[in-house]
């Protein structure tokens, strides 16, 4: 389905309460305005994979070997395909600047892919013949240091890095097992985070939810529990993120049954060690979490195929927004507005005012 004209979806105004640290009851209210305007991508594709490089540089990618480009704050998007990769369908992207991006593929033998000309050429960086390998997930530390996943091989998730910016891949060996039907979610890129001081995690879902923690850039890990819905291929733990070292959000459910939500969401406040039920979960399941911040304003926003929600206590309680049908989210870096994305090519610019 092609969308032949940019379309305001509307604008919602939403009362969220805040709550003071060390009170008990919330005391503080702030007016949110909430505006989403659909763009015109001219491409029918799942949309799973999500880059913002700044207000006008945006990467998308997603089946049929899909990748979008734009460079006009969304106004304009190239497809700028991967040649002979039609049945692929590339749920995980990064990108540098308007030359340079990075996309891992859910099929093989050739999962990663490499342009630095803005996709009129592509290279293959990294091959894995091995049998169940599927790419969930790509996140980058800074330029050079970046962690891929994929769904466990010989009962231990396949986990590869890269420290010259996404030329050269290799495995890392230091990893805990895990169960029998746990796998890592591939629904919006977003099942691992990876900050600039070395600290990184990795969600995990189907038979637990767990997360995988370093504190020495993916080198050596540990696993520990979440208090989330588990013990179906499609329930867990499908994104995380974090605001500081110690601060991060885990968010999920039962994607076939969205309406419940039940131990869909956590937080920590001790870098990943411990994790803790929300107390007011979101409306319903969600397959992405961001944090989002300018110099005055934060907060998590979480968003699935069936709406949104806010977070202003860090993950302790959350504010249902609107009803939508997007599957991930990126913030704009430095501003309080972002781009989502989802089925049938559908990408959307969100304003939070």
């Amino acid at each position: 389905m092609s969308h032949l004209l940019p379309v305001i979806i509307l604008v919602w105004t939403l009362n969220i309460f805040t709550s003071a640290v060390g009170q008990k009851k919330n005391e503080t209210l702030t007016n949110l305005n909430l505006e989403f305007v659909e763009l015109q991508t001219n491409s029918d594709a799942s949309i799973r994979g999500l880059f913002v490089v700044d207000e006008n540089v945006i990467w998308a990618s997603g089946s049929g070997g899909t990748v979008l480009r734009s460079t006009d704050g969304g106004k304009n998007w190239i497809d700028v395909k991967v040649p002979g990769q039609t049945a692929n369908d590339f749920r995980s992207i990064h990108a540098w600047d308007k030359n340079k991006a990075l996309v891992f593929g859910v099929a093989g033998p050739d999962f990663g892919f490499l342009t630095e000309d803005g996709g009129e050429s592509w290279k293959v960086v990294y091959k894995n013949a091995a049998q169940g390998a599927f790419f969930d997930s790509v996140k980058f530390s800074d330029s050079d240091t970046g962690l891929a996943v994929s769904d466990q091989i010989d009962g231990k998730p396949l986990l590869i890095k890269t420290t010259d910016g996404g030329k050269n891949w290799r495995k890392i060996e230091n990893l805990p097992a895990v169960v029998d039907g746990e796998a890592h979610f591939a629904a919006s890129n977003t099942c691992i985070e990876f900050l600039s001081s070395g600290k990184a995690w990795i969600a995990t879902g189907g038979a637990a939810a767990r997360v995988f923690y370093s504190e020495d850039f993916g080198e050596n890990w540990e696993l520990v529990k979440t208090p989330v819905i588990q013990g179906k291929p499609s329930s867990g733990i499908f994104s995380i993120s974090f605001k500081n070292e110690r601060e991060g959000v885990v968010i999920g459910g039962t994607y076939d049954k969205p309406e419940q939500n039940k131990q869909i969401a956590a937080y920590t406040t001790d870098g990943g060690k411990n994790w803790i039920s929300a107390e007011k979960m979101p409306e319903e399941y969600r397959s992405c979490v961001q944090f989002v911040a300018d110099e005055k304003e934060n907060f998590f926003f979480a968003i699935g195929k069936t709406g949104c929600d806010l977070s202003v206590d860090g993950g302790k309680n959350w504010s249902f927004l609107v009803k939508t049908n997007y599957y991930t989210f990126r913030a704009v870096p430095g501003k309080l507005a972002g781009f989502v994305a989802g089925a049938e090519g559908r990408i959307a610019r969100v304003e939070f005012n």
